[in-house]
């Protein structure tokens, strides 16, 4: 018997150790495959997530209910709260107990005037003539047209007194008034416009007349030079040129051109119904005549010609030189 007992208590001490060893510093099963501790490391943390989560969930269902129920009885109060409107009426004062009642008089019988038959006569109207029915209407027709005649600003000395029915708008009138003034205070005439800023741009009077009094320059017909020129001008209040500004163009027509522009005439440029001065470009056009053109082409055929003759009898010369 005792050595059966000394044997369990050597097994009991060795399962000690051994489980004495397979536990670590923290108290885990270490050694251990996947299992209790694994499990122990994790159900705290999903345990206290889950817990938080519930409680959030059933603080919000509360929540919303408890405001429901707020918002409704707040409503109810709000309806109990309508004062009503009453209408009251004017109710006549009762007689008093001291008043006696006052009979009403007693209405009294007007006879009536009894015409004789024999004064029926005199109620038949008399006959009006023809003539003066239509004078009447007529009257009444010139009257009625007199009093609805428009009044004109001047006014007239046999004007009927009639009112005039209607609302004058003053306001608007002196409102007008300001910015009219204040308008005219803010333009200044001696500004310069472009000819796109204005509400009416210059229009040239004269411009047909100085085109057909310009001369084609003898240097640029001489060499068949064609071309367009543009002119810039300031026209002035009076529609008459102040000065000439950039030109564009062959050079060989600016002299020509300068010299006549100055002669054309224009309709003011409008800004605020008021004359402006105004920027306007004025194109001129030169182009060579038809019958100029063929003679030129003659005369480098003709020039051709010449120098192929002169060219032919040198050549002869020198072929017999050289024999």
């Amino acid at each position: 018997m005792s050595d059966q007992n000394t044997k369990i208590q050597s097994d009991q001490v060795q399962d000690q150790s051994t489980s004495d060893s397979l536990i670590n510093s923290e108290g885990y099963f270490y050694k251990m495959a996947y299992g209790a501790p694994e499990l122990k490391k994790l159900y705290q943390k999903y345990a206290t997530r889950g817990i938080i989560l519930a409680i959030l969930l059933h603080v919000l269902i509360i929540g919303s209910y408890v405001f429901a129920l707020i918002l409704e009885s707040k409503a109810n109060e709000r309806d109990q709260n309508l004062t009503n409107i009453i209408q009251l009426e004017d109710l006549d004062t009762p007689p008093s107990a001291n008043d006696e009642e006052v009979p009403p008089p007693p209405e009294v019988e007007v006879p009536q005037e009894i015409i004789p038959l024999k004064d029926l006569e005199a109620l038949i109207p008399e006959p009006v003539a023809r003539q003066e029915a239509e004078i009447l209407t007529t009257k009444t027709q010139e009257a009625l047209e007199e009093i609805l005649a428009p009044v004109s600003s001047e006014g007239s000395e046999n004007a009927p007194n009639v009112g005039f029915i209607g609302k004058i708008d003053l306001k608007k009138e002196k409102m007008e008034q300001k910015l009219e003034k204040k308008e005219e205070k803010n333009f200044d005439q001696n500004k310069i416009f472009q000819q796109f800023e204005v509400e009416k741009a210059p229009s040239p009077v004269n411009l047909g007349a100085v085109r057909n009094s310009m001369r084609y320059p003898e240097i640029a017909r001489s060499s068949g030079i064609e071309g367009r020129v543009t002119v810039r001008v300031l026209v002035g209040t009076s529609g008459s040129i102040e000065r000439i500004g950039s030109i564009s163009g062959p050079d060989v027509f600016h002299s020509e051109v300068s010299s006549k522009v100055m002669s054309l005439q224009f309709t003011p440029g409008l800004q605020n119904g008021k004359p402006v001065r105004v920027w306007v470009s004025v194109p001129f056009n030169f182009t060579l005549g038809s019958k100029f053109k063929k003679e030129k082409e003659e005369e480098k055929t003709e020039e051709k010609t010449q120098e192929e003759t002169t060219k032919t009898p040198t050549e002869d010369n020198s072929g017999s030189n050289e024999e």
